[in-house]
């Protein structure tokens, strides 16, 4: 009898997480839900239903994603593991304090590779596909949130630097990023009235979280190695890219309107 296939998500008590374990779930896989927050990830998983279950997990801990690694062996083969666990804080880098600085860093870098390696460990002989969440900030200046924005250029770097190493060492795993624009969350929502977090309300209204999961997953199933959602603001930020002294006054400009448009 074939054994079931697991799923892994981080940060996965709410959000872009929540809808990832859903989706994977009504996939047919196992769902092993993971978050700091123990009761609100226990209570994720119950609503989750299909089997899914859940485990606290620091993503700081390095240690901590070989256990659920082996937990999510123990209900089946390890399929999928979606790196999702993320922080933000907006305002100017300088004035961000020393524990803002060391979390962003350790949670949405360290908490990205952890997760990789552990994922890897365990499918290295029966293959698995890792997805992790970056974002379209990743590939563009991003004035109000440059620490974020670094971490998730750390990401993108490291999940397509990752995939050649993998290419190279003959292992059946696929690793992608994900580059969403901004996604209608929680985490997005408790920064609305931030004044450093104007450029996250600059552009279009922000996309709902089901269609950002869908694309993921369709992401993982292609031969593209990043993929930012909606396309064509990744065609614009590239454009920015091509003119970056121009491109730097623009974003003002639009810093500018996202803070009209959070005073309305």
């Amino acid at each position: 009898m074939t054994s079931p296939t697991v799923a892994v998500v981080t940060g996965a008590a709410r959000g872009l997480g929540l809808e990832f374990a859903h989706q994977l779930a009504a996939a047919g896989h196992q769902v092993l839900l993971t978050d700091v927050d123990g009761d609100a990830v226990a209570a994720a998983a119950e609503a989750v239903g299909h089997g899914a279950w859940s485990m606290p997990l620091d993503v700081t801990d390095q240690a901590g994603h070989r256990s659920v690694a082996e937990e999510a062996q123990r209900r089946g083969r390890l399929a999928v593991w979606v790196n999702n666990a993320g922080v933000l804080f907006a305002g100017d880098a300088w004035e961000q304090t020393d524990a803002q600085v060391a979390a962003i860093i350790d949670i949405n870098v360290r908490g990205v590779f952890a997760g990789s390696r552990a994922a890897v460990e365990a499918m290295s002989a029966g293959g698995g596909k890792i997805l992790n969440v970056a974002s379209i900030s990743a590939l563009t200046p991003v004035p109000g949130l440059a620490m974020y924005a670094a971490t998730k250029a750390a990401v993108l770097s490291y999940s397509t630097s990752l995939q050649g190493d993998l290419n190279r060492a003959r292992l059946p795993i696929q690793v992608r990023a994900l580059c969403p624009d901004v996604v209608a969350t929680d985490m997005v929502s408790a920064v609305a009235k931030d004044p450093g977090a104007a450029m996250l309300f600059s552009g279009p209204k922000p996309l709902d979280a089901a269609g950002v999961v869908s694309a993921g997953l369709e992401l993982l199933d292609s031969r593209q190695l990043f993929r930012v959602v909606p396309r064509w603001r990744g065609a614009l930020v590239r454009g920015i890219d091509l003119t970056p002294s121009v491109g730097v006054r623009l974003l003002g400009v639009m810093r500018a309107y996202g803070t009209t448009r959070q005073r309305h």
